[in-house]
């Protein structure tokens, strides 16, 4: 079936209603600042199914993309042993990037013998035990990115923070000096 092509809207069955999921979309906090900004980034979320009582996680992979004036790569990953004291070692995602986070880690993989090895990825892929997990997962995530992306619109405002000479005012050095 083409776009061009869809049935009317009285045969179109919804999906959340059909399967009984439950769609969530996180109340988003209030504007950090109200500096205009042209920078911007599209976080999309997919959840596995989940029934009571006969499964016993939910999958959530949460993808950014679509940023302007700033990496889509804003999920800090560590990279740890999978099993204690083997050398295979995983990404493991932590928080997402801080400002300075943003600058130190590389995206994608971690630099060679630098510890510890963070990178950061443009995606988090987690289970969970509980659709009240699921929603705070996303909350959360939605919310940091979202701050993320504020305090990096305040960064981009510099401001008057002051002055100082280190060795002297050249104007009272210099009318001092030709005195002697």
């Amino acid at each position: 079936m083409s776009c061009n092509n869809l049935p009317p809207d009285s045969e179109i069955v919804a999906l959340d209603t059909a399967l009984g999921l439950t769609f969530y979309l996180p109340p988003m906090p209030p504007a950090a600042s109200e500096l205009p900004s042209d920078r911007h980034i599209h976080l999309t979320w997919t959840v596995s199914r989940y029934n009571y009582h006969s499964v016993d996680g939910i999958r959530v992979r949460i993808e950014a993309d679509d940023a302007r004036n700033m990496s889509p790569k804003v999920f800090a990953y560590l990279l740890q042993p999978i099993i204690p004291g083997q050398t295979e070692r995983s990404g493991s995602f932590d928080h997402v990037c801080s400002p300075t986070d943003l600058e130190e880690y590389p995206e994608d993989d971690p630099l060679p013998n630098h510890r510890p090895e963070w990178f950061r990825l443009n995606y988090v892929d987690v289970i969970l035990r509980s659709r009240t997990e699921v929603h705070a997962f996303i909350r959360d995530v939605a919310e940091d990115v979202y701050r993320l992306k504020g305090t990096l619109d305040l960064m981009d405002h510099m401001l008057p923070g002051g002055e100082i000479w280190i060795g002297g005012d050249p104007d009272t050095t210099s009318s001092s000096s030709s005195s002697n």
